[in-house]
């Protein structure tokens, strides 16, 4: 599969976006759940961002500004040693889509298996002496 999608954090900050709008559209608590899960793909841009040194928040506000315009190619991208918001497709900066594919599902499904684990510790009783009669 020889598909690429924009690197620099631009897939991740499309995909919180498209997220993020969905989770307006559903009502209940699972709304929720949905705006934290899209606010986890805010991570890479952010990381990215502070190890470049600048401020996180500031890039990944920047990040949704582009998006919200329309530029869904938009991420972190560095040029003569200067890093900045802008198009990644232009400066070459590009992924495999079956790597960000994968990367995103193992993540998903460790996370489901951390909560099933947490889910079962809770489901029993604490452990422990038991108080005399």
């Amino acid at each position: 599969d020889g598909r690429y999608v924009a690197g620099a954090g631009a897939a991740e900050m499309e995909l919180a976006q498209q997220l993020g709008r969905l989770a307006d559209t559903t009502p209940g608590l699972e709304q929720y759940a949905m705006r934290k899960f899209a606010q986890s793909f805010e991570v890479v841009a952010r990381a990215l961002a502070e190890n470049f040194g600048l401020k996180g928040t500031d890039t990944v506000s920047e990040l949704y500004a582009a998006h919200q315009k329309g530029k869904k190619s938009h991420g972190l991208v560095v040029d003569a040693e200067q890093a900045r918001v802008g198009d990644a497709v232009e400066a070459g900066i590009l992924d495999l889509f079956l790597v960000k594919h994968w990367a995103i599902r193992f993540a998903c499904q460790s996370a489901c298996t951390i909560l099933r684990v947490d889910k079962l510790i809770m489901a029993k009783p604490a452990g422990g002496p038991k108080p005399r009669e």
